[in-house]
């Protein structure tokens, strides 16, 4: 069987052709925009809020709930480790990849009973189209990997059979970048 990849954009269809699995899995891939800057909290609309946040974040709530009925065993949410430290201009989307992982972590708990495991990985900003320098890597990472990671194989691990004790959890996957 084949993993269920919802989302849009080149880290979508990578996991969409690299990603298999013999248990139900589904893959969400956040929708954070990193195209969109907004230099100061103060110029937030709410247009933009809506747009930025609110509609992605909805949208979330609906894969999560799809997954669920769709029998998947195995659920992994995919966000920037943007999320996890903020960034210049970032607000909305940071507040976006936040708020999923907290949403993980709420599905784990409320599906485990029912050996659903719920999990996210953060992934380099640059797959979302967050230019890392705006968005504040904190680490002394090796440049080198900057750009060279690929999340494939712990998604792979995070939908297998072999995982089935883990959940709740956010596994970084950016090559030391957030440290």
């Amino acid at each position: 069987m084949s993993v269920t990849v919802l989302g849009h954009g080149a880290l979508a269809e990578l996991l969409r052709s690299e990603v298999q699995c013999e248990t139900p899995s589904t893959v969400i891939v956040v929708g954070v925009d990193g195209a969109v800057v907004v230099e100061s909290l103060l110029d937030l609309t709410d247009e933009m809020i809506d747009v930025i946040y609110e509609q992605p974040m909805q949208q979330v709530i609906i894969n999560l709930q799809e997954a669920h009925e769709r029998g998947s065993h195995r659920i992994v949410v995919v966000v920037p480790t943007t999320g996890m430290s903020g960034g210049a201009g970032l607000v909305a989307q940071s507040a976006l990849a936040e708020s999923a992982r907290v949403l993980v972590k709420s599905a784990a708990r409320q599906w485990g009973q029912a050996g659903i495991t719920v999990n996210a990985v953060a992934v380099e900003p640059h797959w979302f189209d967050i230019d890392p320098d705006v968005s504040g890597p904190v680490s002394i990472a090796p440049r080198s990997l900057v750009g060279q990671v690929s999340p494939v194989g712990v998604v792979s691990w995070l939908c297998s059979q072999t995982s089935g004790d883990i959940t709740g959890q956010t596994i970084v996957c950016d090559g030391g970048l957030w440290m």
